[in-house]
Parts: C-alpha cells; structure tokens; sequence
C-alpha cells in the first residue's frame, strides 16, 4: 500500500496486465490538484454526496475551511474508486485521544464516502485498510450524518463484520425525502392534509391578487447568477441575517455562495428555483444536482410575503416539477429531524453519526470506552444547548 503524499499513486501488474488497487492520503492542496478522476468519481458514485464534489469543495477549502484538510483516495490503476475527506480533531475527547472525521461543515450536511459502483469492493476494502493505517493520525472514526440504510454504509458494514471492527451509530433520526413517484395530484391527496392543501390554494389566490405570480428553474447562464444574488439578498433580510449567519453576512460566505452556486460556464452543480411576483423574486430553493439525486441546500423567502406562506407555494411548485418532469430522481431535503418539509414530501431515509474502530487488533473494551466517551460528550452537548436556549428566550 502506498501512502505516499501525491495526487496519483498507482502501481501496475506486471504479470498479469491488470491495474491493482492502491491507495495515498492527500493534504488539500494534493486534494484539489485532481481534476477528471474526480469528476469521473462522483458521476459513478455508488451513493451520491454533492458535498463532496471538486466545486463545491474547491469552494469550501477556498472561503470557508480553516482545519487542516486530508483525504484518503483508492486508485485503481489512474481510475479514482474512494474519496474519502476528513480531519483530525485532537480535542473532540479532551485530548484523551485523536479521533479522525469524516470531512462535514456549517454548510455540509452528510459525509457519504465517495466510493466507484463499478468497483465497489475492492474500494470499500482498500479504503478501511487506509482508514486504519497510522499516516491519517488515529484508527478511530466519525463518519457525521450518514445515510444508515444506504448501499455504502451497507458495504462498509459487510466488509467491517468481516474484519470483526465495531461501530455505533448517535442520534440516529428520519430525513424527508421527495421521490419520483406517481402524479402531483395523487401525491397531494397522499401525502398532504386536506387542511393544508386548502391553506396552500388560499395563499395562492391572495398572492394572484397582489399580481403576476411566476416560477421558474434556472441552473446556468446570468440568470442563475441572478437567483443567487437574489438569494444572498433575500436571506440577508431575514432572521439570518438579524443574527449574522446569513451567507452574504461575510466577505468569506458570500464569496463561498457565489463560486459554490453560481454560473461558471455549461452546467453546473446548482439549480435554483424562483418563485416571483411582478418579476421579483419571493422565494428561492437552491438545490445541489449530482447523478439522479439533488440535495436542496439552501431555502430563503421573503419575510414581507410570510402572510401568502410564498416558501410552502415555491415547495408545492418543486414537488410538482420532480414529479412530473425528467430532471432528477429524488430529493434530499438535507433537514433536521422534525423538519416541516416532512410532512410534505413522500420518503425518508435514516440518517446517523457512526462511530468506527479501525484498529482490527483493538479490544472491546477500548471501544466500549469510546463510545461512552463520545455518549456522554453528546449529552453535555445537549444540555449545555439547551441552556444556551433558556438564557437567551
């Protein structure tokens, strides 16, 4: 195996003509030297993460990123097969010891390994054996916001229980998820209460009384520039930006919007849907398009409409989009557990952090203690928010 610090380590099969699987660890500059492969990764992608794509993140590690970023990457051959991005976090225990995690941000919201479904187990396999090698910087792992019943946390459990590695997963909950699957007006009937589809038609027809109501999709060219700078001022004039975390509250996070969203020539990565009335943008979704699933990153309604609910009538327009036209194959709504959108979309999936122990010759006790380290940090955490709550209401 080599780990060698470079953006193409491969080895060939002399004997036998065939490329072997090799695997390096990259800093970040290493990270975004790669080019096609990675583009070519993430279009074979046995579960799509937009967040991990080489724009999105040449966009974070350029305006928003501040730790010191790593990646593992499996080769086969000059053909990328794993990605996974991650940072050490001496601290995240007290120091106790190093844990590794899968790279996430304020503005990333799974950390799904890349992994190539066409070689699916030899990549899931190179990859745990990096992911135990002492050049990341600990044997122990947090992989934030999985998808649990997805095919590559299912791959990676396989392989795991034959290595005999524990895991745990935290915080396990259910995130909505829109699916193509049968007729608008079936899925409102299904999945919409009858008190809410009569709220929806009502703010529908007080917003026709105040003028032209118009929704429209945009995922290059100007007028994709023009629904982010419309987003950025949107969201500005709300309560993100009463409490400063709007994104165009910061030179950084403005410049992050604007390479991340924007238009930067054929099609990109975003599509943002508009909802307008006399041409002027209410409420805008920005979503992130990767193979069959987008993930909707981003939300922002003009609070002077809030009375028309105008992000509930942009919603009703996107569910319609994705169940009648050819764009996409599902939804990640990106939520919280609870979320409204909920209770309007048709699927959930269920989401987790896990807890991985790489070292194959660890005893159980080891991890026992990990995990009662990593569960009563979790509870801290949770009063301490909780408090924060109370002080502040």
């Amino acid at each position: 195996m080599n780990m060698a610090m470079t953006p193409k380590a491969f080895t060939q099969d002399a004997a036998s003509g065939t490329d072997v699987t090799t695997t390096s660890v990259l800093d970040a500059a290493g990270l975004l030297a790669l080019g096609p492969e990675w583009e070519e990764l993430v279009e074979h992608a046995l579960e799509e993460n937009a967040y991990y794509s080489r724009r999105y993140s040449k966009a974070l590690l350029s305006h928003i990123e501040k730790r010191p970023l790593k990646a593992i990457t499996v080769w086969k051959g000059e053909t990328l097969i794993a990605l996974l991005p991650f940072v050490s976090d001496r601290l995240h225990w007290g120091g106790l010891t190093s844990l590794n995690k899968a790279w996430t941000t304020d503005y990333t919201t799974t950390s799904i390994p890349l992994i190539d479904g066409r070689w699916m187990d030899e990549a899931v396999c190179a990859l745990l054996d990096a992911m135990g090698a002492t050049c990341t910087g600990g044997d122990a792992w947090l992989l934030p916001n999985m998808s649990l019943e997805g095919p590559v946390n299912r791959a990676l459990k396989t392989e795991m229980s034959k290595r005999g590695l524990p895991s745990q997963t935290f915080d396990p909950f259910e995130r909505a998820v829109l699916t193509k699957r049968g007729s608008f007006e079936d899925h409102m009937k299904e999945h919409v209460s009858k008190k809410r589809r009569k709220d929806l038609r009502r703010n529908r027809k007080r917003l026709d009384d105040l003028g032209e109501v118009t929704w429209t999709a945009h995922d290059s060219g100007p007028e994709l520039d023009e629904a982010i700078d419309a987003f950025l001022k949107i969201e500005a004039s709300g309560w993100k930006g009463e409490r400063g975390t709007a994104l165009d509250c910061t030179d950084a996070t403005r410049a992050f919007a604007k390479e991340a969203f924007g238009d930067r020539g054929g099609k990109g990565i975003t599509r943002a849907d508009v909802l307008r009335l006399d041409g002027n943008p209410v409420a805008i979704n920005l979503t992130l398009v990767t193979g069959n699933t987008g993930f909707t990153v981003k939300c922002a309604y003009d609070a002077a409409y809030r009375g028309q609910s105008v992000g509930l009538l942009l919603e009703e327009e996107m569910i319609r989009s994705v169940l009648e036209d050819d764009w996409i194959g599902r939804l990640d709504s990106s939520a919280v557990s609870g979320h409204l959108i909920t209770s309007f979309w048709n699927d959930t999936i269920k989401i987790g952090d896990i807890l991985i122990d790489t070292r194959v010759s660890a005893a159980s006790a080891r991890f026992g203690a990990l995990s009662l380290l990593e569960k009563l940090r979790r509870s801290l955490r949770t009063t301490a928010k909780g408090l924060f709550n109370r002080l502040r209401s």
